[in-house]
């Protein structure tokens, strides 16, 4: 423990100084009157501690107080929450003694370990869950959760309580690569294979057009059904379109089955896949499965128009591929200019050119709408004679490196939370140096963030002007954000989203309501069904002070209504979760213009990926366990980890020294210490007279 104070310890005499003034001039008459006693110098003493312990303390003296903590090693354990564990052959005993099992472990290592118990699934959750109803199972997000949550902690082991079945994620021995621990498993289900006939998957496009002839194809699995037949149904509206008898040539088939269906109607089509046959089976709930096809009206036809070749071109390209909705032709300014095509959306990318084409009037319609992409090769001047409602004011042609900002107020479409953090996360892009001018009615789904400093200059805009709806990226170098994607989350999703949303607002041609409601057309069943909905006055400002209802009706006619909740300037609604079918809805609100309308349909797909294949994988939890130096036990030799772990030599207490810092002026016992001195010094004063 030492005592310090902002200014230099010398700065002590001055407080001993004015202790001494005080004191010496409060009682030097009295001492000129009367002899000096003994009183009389207790009375000066105790005046002089007391004000130079207060000027001391006008000093802001700090005590510095160095305390030692000891950090126990954390062994972190996982249970599998998914449906299949729940469903195997022992489920009986899984669910009455697991979780018995698992807190008889953790009492046998609370003495040498700190253990934190988790559930993963559908998602990772503290503590231990016994309701097993994950509809998927995630390994690779439980090692990412804990690699996130024990950053410079001492993790020392993990253990995870699993039948091995992984239907998310990456694979879980590459991701535990990441925390370079030793990993324990406990194996639960039953590897044996069980008479079962099961659809393991289908694949088709989900979305199509219009009279399209759609191939399919169905993997049906076939477990000890030698010689036997199994009938294959697909059903639509309650019908049969599809049959053929599979005949298992084996104790374990795999057969694929290939046809096509014809889209004769528009929307969300809901098609179910059934497997029959006359023997019993041990599990019954993966013989059918339903799919469904969004049925599209027309393409989008978007035009993206370059000069030259660049990274970004084939990020733009495998987007927009994610979706049939768009069909995407790539063409040459020149190209353009020769062919009589109209599009609904043309993305210039770093056009109007330094090099060469500074004039896209010659090519670019009057009214279409646009997305323009600024880069190094871009004119400024020619881009800013367009009047697009961005002006930028650079004095040298010089690129800044500029990282996104997702805006949280953006109502022209939406994202979830999980898209903000990543996105914060993405790359900076090459963006021109100087001031950005903006048209007042600016919709700005990323702003610039500059080092640590969040600006308001747009990164990522949309402008609704009198002749056109336009859309601008003023960067370059966006195909490292698809990479970002990936290596952040194993996917694309979220900046194929950016990409797909973007040209799907500006491609729709402008609606005159002003009432806007979106929703994901799409959903898996577990998702929550959420709507956004925007609102804007005659003046294009948003408002949100009439009430917006909503009503779902499912297929069987029942409906639902709901209140939209108000946001800063908008509306949002949970309405929950939903069990899988299709759904529509119909949102409306009353205003002074009048009352307005939006319908739409949302599908909701079923998870039964958890029932598809019950049999333990323990390939999977022994690659796991060799790789990490760990083992791997059944769930009756589960005890037998707390020998392991405290056998090992590098799972170590970790000892960290803590400073802290107290002010001593908020000590209550310096409080009473210049209490008592005064109190003292006048019952003294009293006691003589004085």
């Amino acid at each position: 423990m030492s005592l310090l104070t902002e200014y230099p310890i010398w700065f002590l005499l001055f407080c001993l100084i004015a202790g001494a003034v005080f004191a010496f001039g409060l009682y030097y008459r009295r001492d000129a009157t009367k002899n000096l006693s003994q009183a009389l110098w207790l009375m000066i003493l105790l005046r002089f501690f007391a004000v130079s312990l207060i000027t001391f303390l006008l000093l802001t003296p700090l005590i510095r107080r160095t305390t030692r903590i000891i950090e126990k090693p954390v062994i972190a354990i996982g249970l599998d929450g998914s449906l299949s564990v729940a469903s195997s052959v022992d489920s009986a005993i899984v669910k009455k003694q697991l979780a018995a099992d698992i807190e008889k472990l953790s009492h046998e290592l609370s003495d040498r370990f700190d253990v934190a118990l988790y559930t993963f699934g559908q998602e990772v959750s503290t503590g231990l869950r016994q309701d097993f109803k994950g509809r998927h199972t995630d390994i690779s997000e439980f090692f990412g959760e804990l690699g996130s949550r024990y950053v410079n902690r001492n993790l020392g082991a993990v253990i995870i309580v699993s039948d091995g079945i992984y239907n998310k994620g990456t694979n879980p021995a590459y991701a535990a690569r990441k925390l370079g621990l030793p990993v324990y498993s406990v194996a639960l289900g039953d590897t044996s294979r069980h008479k079962d006939a099961l659809i393991s998957g289908i694949n088709v496009n989900k979305q199509v057009y219009l009279d399209d002839q759609v191939p399919f194809e169905i993997i049906a699995l076939l477990d000890k059904f030698q010689g036997k037949d199994v009938k294959l149904y697909v059903r639509h509206s309650g019908r049969v379109i599809f049959t053929k008898t599979l005949t298992a040539y084996n104790e374990h088939c795999l057969m694929r089955v290939s046809g096509t269906l014809d889209a004769k109607e528009k929307g969300m089509q809901k098609y179910s896949v059934e497997l029959e046959s006359s023997d019993e089976e041990f599990n019954k709930a993966n013989n059918k499965r339903d799919f469904y096809i969004e049925v599209l009206e027309s393409r989008i036809l978007v035009a993206l128009v370059y000069e030259g070749p660049h990274p970004d071109i084939a990020a733009l390209v495998s987007a927009l591929g994610t979706s049939a909705k768009f069909e995407l032709s790539q063409l040459k300014p020149n190209d353009l200019q020769k062919s009589n095509k109209e599009y609904d959306l043309y993305i210039l990318y770093q056009i109007p050119s330094v090099t060469t084409l500074s004039d896209v009037s010659k090519f670019l319609p009057d009214d279409s709408p646009v997305l323009f992409i600024i880069g190094n090769q871009t004119d400024i001047a020619g881009f800013n004679r367009l009047r697009t409602g961005l002006i930028i004011n650079s004095q040298r042609k010089s690129m800044t490196d500029i990282q996104p900002l997702l805006n949280q107020d953006f109502s022209l479409f939406s994202f979830d939370k999980e898209s903000a953090a990543v996105i914060a996360d993405f790359p900076p892009l090459q963006c021109p140096s100087g001031a950005f001018e903006t048209a007042a009615l600016m919709d700005v789904l990323l702003w610039q963030k500059i080092g640590s400093v969040n600006t308001k200059y747009p990164l990522l805009m949309f402008f609704n002007m009198p002749s056109r709806k336009a859309g601008i990226i003023a960067g370059e170098n966006f195909w490292r954000w698809r990479i970002s994607d990936y290596t952040q989350k194993s996917d694309f999703r979220i900046f194929d989203e950016i990409i797909t949303k973007s040209v799907q607002y500006l491609s729709v041609k402008k609606d005159p309501s002003p009432f806007h409601v979106n929703a994901k057309s799409r959903l898996e069943e577990g998702d929550p069904l959420e709507f956004d909905a925007a609102l804007f006055n005659p003046g294009h400002e948003l408002v949100n002070t009439p009430e917006v209802s909503l009503k779902l009706k499912n297929e069987e006619g029942k409906t639902y209504a709901f209140i939209f909740s108000r946001t800063e300037n908008a509306y949002t609604l949970n309405a929950g979760y939903f069990p899988a079918g299709n759904y529509s809805y119909e949102a409306s609100v009353e205003t002074n213009q009048g009352v307005f309308k939006k319908q739409g349909q949302v599908s909701i797909t079923p998870l039964d990926i958890e029932l598809l294949n019950l049999v333990a994988d323990m390939d999977v939890l022994h690659q796991i366990s060799s790789a990490h130096d760990g083992k791997v036990v059944r769930q009756k030799d589960i005890i037998k980890l707390a020998e392991y772990l405290k056998n090992r030599t590098d799972l170590k207490s970790v000892i960290h020294l803590q400073r802290k810092y107290d002010e001593l002026a908020v000590k209550w016992w310096m409080f009473a210490l210049i209490l008592i001195l005064l109190s003292t010094e006048w019952a003294i004063r009293k006691r003589n007279g004085l």
